[in-house]
């Protein structure tokens, strides 16, 4: 399953600039064999350095400040110069040189990390160099470093690359230094520049030498409350600007954290145009720039049509219904092409040819959405290669900069209404959109011009999870029917967990779903809807037996029937959590779940009923009682899918109250 987080580019598309994640990413695809003898092998060199007084003192300082983490860098330093150039294109285009140097300080005796730089045709490593500090000087190590592809499944080249010194230190105050020159031969992908990586940084300080010829914007995100220095000077034909920032801490992962484009300060680099012999040209000044060069790089896909007609033929073949017609090439697309994020060269930014990923029967975003464009286009149909930013990002399509958008889908004119395809989204329906490109703008070709729109957002009562359920007491026994109804994005989620699993694991997989997760509670005879048709509201129900749930004492029952939803148990956050939570979707639960006793029995009370109404979150439930039958019915709604920190009390009074709901125990008597 394509996790529904990953958007149609990976990080070098998004920020073809410095990946201030360090390795992370990589490592989830190198062998972890060949990764621990990198460090061991790497590492050797650094155990014997001398270390002086003042590293050690500043070690102990900063180890109090930073507890959590084993290595600090004391000093990081990037520089960036301008020159002019040609992109290989052939295009006049701003080159841009970053020299930087990063000294690193083990804060434990023991320590490791991993120091990476990216690099692919736009970005060349003109050095990297790692030296150690004994005593006062630094030593240059002889090792280069390990040279890998981001992408090592062999499935298809990729010309994304990284370099990347494994760092260990077996002494506190230990010290060692990277000097890295990188040269980006297209300014334009140079986009943005982040202060924050995952280690805390006692300096960072990022400056620019702007030429006189050179036009440059350089954009504040999220500097509000974050004390950064900024610098200005001018002298001989050119303007420094520097960016200072002290004592950050390290970017640490943290469960469903808010995307850091939302909450960290960073720089986007604008290059808006530059003089080359007495002309002026365009860089990104304006939206009609950025659309320009990507639609050149669009129609240069290279798309042959000729080659898609025999398999399009089969596609809608016995549809006469234009719309059947549209989901039928919809469905096609999202089942038989496997979705693949890669980076090659300019096709990394050019979409692969429609033909290309119809034979390959796979692509990365750009070419499912290619391929999804023309087959419509040769149906007959007014569809658009459309460019957009994920929910990952919150930049509007006015600020013109390559990291606006980091996916690409269908725009379908159709019925006077516009549809918003994604090939990426498997067993998404015609009609429905994926929760990450919600809300967000759209640039949608139509030749020399664009236009911009915003896809729709859904509502919670759009995306439910319903649960019906009825049990009955007799004796010691519990039993029920359970039926559980999934509508929207959560059915698409379902069918996109669900039917990626081996036949062996499914029925198991069905009966957590009535099972609530809840240990004692034991399903059979599953039933469901028509899990072939992906349009269709999703329906799991069964027999559930809850009879080690029943408690006895002095003769009385007490059971409880409520189940809080463990899902958000995630959600949740302690004294350490850092940053607020992305939920990544709107939701809302409906319950209606009866407990039927036997007729000399009866109940001796009921809880209050309970209702919170914050901003951005409700909930409501009751207790009715009609007989020997109590019915619980509660709504939990879920309308804005972030929870930023400042609202962490009452998100957390909102989740500890219905915790403290759930946890009720119907008492049960004689009459």
């Amino acid at each position: 399953m394509r996790n529904k987080s990953i958007t149609g580019a990976n990080s070098l598309y998004s920020n073809p600039g410095k990946n201030l994640y360090s390795i992370s990413s990589y490592l989830s695809i190198m062998p972890m064999r060949l990764f621990m003898l990198c460090i061991l092998v790497a590492g050797n060199s650094l155990t014997l350095s001398a270390q002086l007084d003042d590293d050690v003192n500043t070690a102990v300082t900063y180890g109090k400040k930073f507890k959590e983490d084993d290595i600090l860098c004391t000093s990081g330093y990037q520089y960036f110069t301008f020159d002019k150039g040609k992109n290989a294109l052939g295009d006049k285009v701003v080159v841009v040189q970053e020299d930087a140097e990063y000294e690193f300080l083990s804060l434990k005796q023991f320590s490791s990390m991993t120091y990476a730089e990216y690099y692919n045709k736009f970005i060349e490593i003109k050095t990297f160099k790692r030296a150690v500090k004994y005593g006062s000087k630094y030593v240059v190590s002889e090792r280069s470093g390990i040279d890998r592809s981001v992408t090592d499944d062999g499935i298809f080249f990729d010309d994304s690359r990284v370099q990347f010194y494994p760092i260990r230190f077996n002494q506190k105050g230990a010290m060692s230094r990277i000097t890295v020159k990188k040269v980006y031969a297209d300014g334009k992908y140079l986009t943005r520049l982040f202060f924050h990586s995952s280690y805390p940084i006692k300096e960072q300080v990022i400056e620019f030498k702007v030429p006189d010829w050179l036009s440059v914007d350089f954009k504040r995100m999220n500097f509000d409350g974050a004390k950064v220095e900024v610098q200005e000077t001018k002298k001989g034909g050119y303007t420094n600007y520097v960016f200072i920032m002290k004592d950050i801490p390290a970017y640490k992962s943290e469960y469903r954290r808010i995307g850091r484009a939302y909450t960290d300060p960073h720089i986007i680099i604008q290059i808006k145009s530059f003089m080359s012999k007495g002309d002026e040209l365009k860089g990104f000044d304006k939206t009609d720039d950025v659309y320009a060069w990507n639609n050149r790089l669009y129609e240069m896909a290279g798309n042959e049509n000729e080659t898609l007609k025999t398999q399009l033929a089969k596609i809608t073949q016995g549809k006469t219904a234009d719309l059947d017609k549209i989901k039928a090439i919809y469905y096609w697309v999202q089942d038989n092409i496997r979705y693949i994020a890669y980076e090659n060269g300019y096709s990394g930014y050019i979409p692969a040819s429609a033909q290309d990923v119809l034979s390959k029967k796979y692509g990365d975003c750009k070419g499912m959405a290619n391929l999804l464009t023309e087959f419509l286009k040769m149906a007959g149909y007014d569809a658009r290669f459309t460019w957009i930013g994920t929910r990952m990002l919150p930049y509007s399509q006015s600020l013109p900069a390559l990291c606006v958008n980091n996916h690409a889908i269908c725009a379908l004119y159709f019925g006077g209404k516009t549809y918003y395809l994604d090939g990426t989204e498997n067993y998404g329906p015609f009609g429905e959109d994926a929760y990450r490109i919600q809300g967000k703008e759209v640039m949608i070709a139509n030749g020399n011009k664009f236009e911009i729109k915003t896809v729709p957002m859904l509502t919670p009562a759009d995306n439910k999870i319903l649960t019906k359920a009825d049990f009955v007491l007799a004796g010691e026994t519990l039993n029920g029917t359970v039926k559980v109804t999934l509508t929207g994005n959560q059915r698409t989620e379902f069918h996109q967990s669900y039917q990626i699993l081996p036949s062996t694991n499914k029925e198991k997989y069905l009966n957590n779903y009535i099972e609530f997760g809840n240990d004692n509670m034991v399903a059979t005879n599953i039933k469901t809807s028509d899990l072939g048709n992906r349009e269709l509201p999703v329906s799991i129900e069964g027999n559930v037996d809850l009879s080690n749930t029943v408690n006895t004492i002095s003769g009385d029952k007490y059971v409880g029937v409520d189940f809080f939803p463990k899902s958000l148990d995630r959600y949740v956050p302690d004294e350490k959590r850092i940053e607020g939570y992305d939920l990544d979707e709107v939701i809302k639960f409906e319950d209606e779940i009866s407990l039927s006793v036997p007729a000399d029995k009866k109940f001796i009370d009921k809880p209050e009923n309970l209702e919170l109404v914050y901003d951005g979150y409700e909930f409501k439930g009751e207790y009715i009682l009609n007989g020997n039958k109590m019915t619980l019915k509660k709504e939990l709604s879920i309308k804005n899918g972030i929870i930023k920190k400042t609202d962490f009390p009452n998100w957390t009074k909102f989740i500890n109250a219905i915790k403290e709901f759930n946890q009720y125990l119907l008492s049960i008597t004689n009459k």
